[in-house]
């Protein structure tokens, strides 16, 4: 391949990335487009880690991660918020769409169109399910045929259930089956395997919760414990040291310390990629996960390190 035309594959798929940004704020609702959005976002970050920064400064007074730490966890919880909005609009209609299947099987038996079919869902309360297939059928009433309507109507909600729901409906229409009986066939399908789904959940709760506890309070509580000890120890063997030593004894601390945070995110970056794999069987809910398993880490860090540390130095 050409240099050029590798600079346009890339130029491609970055924008490929960015229209489907663009297309998960449009389905969430969102005010913003996705340039304000991601602008927004990298705002809000740069306040949050000066502002860390300015806290760690008066209240840690040493070198530390903090500001690193809490304007990640911002800045991938603000970008991720479209995606993760997206997803749970995406699983309220998985969660009705069974319900819909099987009315629309019964309008069938009863005799009505398709049309009449797909209106009669977009007239029930189905919450965005319903808005969407009136969107579909606001196309249709506009002159586009079935295939279209619906095909637009799966990219759209981007499930892959119903992507594939959609195309075996068309397949049944084309080939002139009986619509009602297959509809109510796949209504059960799509509704055992969401249950399935939600028992999965259920299953990997305890896993799931040994996972927040050892990444988020287990592991930190122990590095705050043995922080703790060790700035006690090297502030009663620096007493006897000169300037020059002080000053080395510090910095090798200092480093020490900051060897001990990156660990600690890195040790949560891993768990929160488990714990999405293990929740949701994806590593894309991890985007919410790992923020939040961060800042709780570094919380429970510093109380561990300062309610020993003061400890420790009181019984002296």
């Amino acid at each position: 391949m050409l240099p050029n035309q590798r600079c346009d594959v890339k130029k491609m798929e970055k924008q490929n990335i960015f229209e489907k940004y663009s297309s998960w704020i449009e389905f969430s609702q969102m005010h913003y487009n996705a340039v304000t959005w991601i602008t927004l976002s990298v705002i809000i970050t740069i306040l949050v880690g000066f502002s860390s920064w300015i806290l760690s400064f008066v209240l840690v007074r040493e070198a530390t991660l903090i500001p690193f730490a809490f304007s990640a966890a911002v800045l991938i919880v603000m970008v991720g918020l479209p995606y993760l909005k997206k997803e749970g609009i995406v699983n309220s209609i998985e969660k009705n769409f069974s319900d819909a299947l099987k009315q629309m099987a019964d309008t069938l038996k009863a005799g009505d169109t398709y049309e009449s079919a797909l209106r009669e869902i977009a007239n029930s309360d189905y919450g965005r399910l319903s808005e969407e297939m009136d969107l579909a059928l606001r196309r249709l009433e506009e002159g586009e045929n079935l295939e279209t309507a619906l095909g637009v109507f799966a990219d759209r909600i981007d499930s892959r259930l119903i992507k594939r729901t959609i195309v075996i409906l068309l397949d049944s229409i084309k080939s002139g089956a009986s619509l009602s009986d297959i509809l109510e066939e796949i209504a059960e399908d799509v509704r055992d395997l969401y249950r399935i789904k939600e028992e999965r959940k259920s299953n990997t709760t305890m896993q799931f919760m040994f996972m927040v506890a050892s990444g988020g309070i287990i592991a930190p509580l122990i590095f705050g414990e043995v922080n703790s000890v060790m700035s006690v120890f090297s502030m009663i063997t620096t007493q006897a040291l000169s300037e020059a030593q002080m000053l080395a004894a510090a910095q090798t601390s200092n480093f020490m310390f900051m060897l001990v945070e990156a660990y600690l995110i890195i040790e949560v970056i891993g768990s929160g990629l488990m714990m999405s794999i293990i929740r949701e069987g994806k590593v894309n809910k991890s985007i919410i996960y790992i923020p939040v398993l961060l800042l709780l880490a570094f919380i429970v860090y510093y109380l561990s390190k300062y309610i020993i540390g003061g400890a420790l130095l009181g019984s002296l």
